[in-house]
């Protein structure tokens, strides 16, 4: 049996009919960060979870091929959360937000040299690259990566409260599907200026290993 057939979800928590359900801040940042054609494809991918189980998992495949390793973590993660779409939403936001995560750790190390990047959480790191010399260059970056931090990967890892318009879930699995898109979108402009390793095996986790190294001496 087609192991998508097996993992997409039917709707038995919340609402049906929240699924196309989307704040006006994640909305605006899918404008702002997709292309026409990117939120096009985004948006009927999210409707198509709102069909036929048919439509599901060929949405589901969509989305996998889309959120596909390397690195393999977190995106394997990433991927296999996304297979129980529309019924589970947080931790597929949670774990495409490690992928940001660990992207602006590598950049933020890269912009300015500083080691402790590899210890701050994603708003810390991305003020790390603001006060950098090159914050001129990325700011507009900078900008995305701090709505997403706020209104994505913040909310998904610690509100736990529901937003008066949802039955059953934090986040929609529009909200997920956007993300999934929003997520790829930015870790392709991070990964064209650290030029890191897929596997993220490159200068980063060298130096944080050797001062991990070093504490221990």
């Amino acid at each position: 049996m087609d192991s998508y057939a097996t993992m997409a979800s039917s709707y038995r928590t919340g609402g049906k009919g929240d699924e196309l359900l989307a704040s006006l801040e994640v909305m605006e940042l899918a404008k702002d960060v997709l292309s026409e054609d990117q939120l096009e494809l985004a948006e009927e991918t999210a409707r198509m979870l709102a069909l036929s189980r048919s439509n599901k998992i060929a949405a589901i495949r969509t989305l996998t091929v889309l959120v596909s390793p390397p690195p393999k973590r977190p995106l394997y993660y990433a991927q296999h959360e996304l297979e129980y779409l529309p019924r589970w939403t947080r931790d597929g936001i949670r774990y495409l937000g490690d992928y940001i995560d660990v992207l602006v750790k590598h950049l933020a190390f890269q912009l300015t040299g500083d080691r402790r990047a590899a210890k701050q959480s994603l708003g810390p790191c991305i003020e790390m690259i603001n006060r950098g010399e090159n914050r001129a260059t990325y700011a507009q970056l900078i900008a995305l990566l701090k709505r997403y931090n706020s209104f994505l990967y913040r909310p998904g890892k610690h509100d736990f409260r529901l937003p008066v318009d949802r039955k059953g879930h934090r986040f929609t699995s529009r909200e997920v599907v956007l993300t999934a898109y929003i997520t790829m979108n930015l870790a392709g402009r991070m990964r064209a200026i650290t030029n890191c390793d897929p596997n993220f095996v490159c200068h980063f986790d060298s130096v944080t290993q050797d001062e991990i190294e070093s504490n221990r001496e």
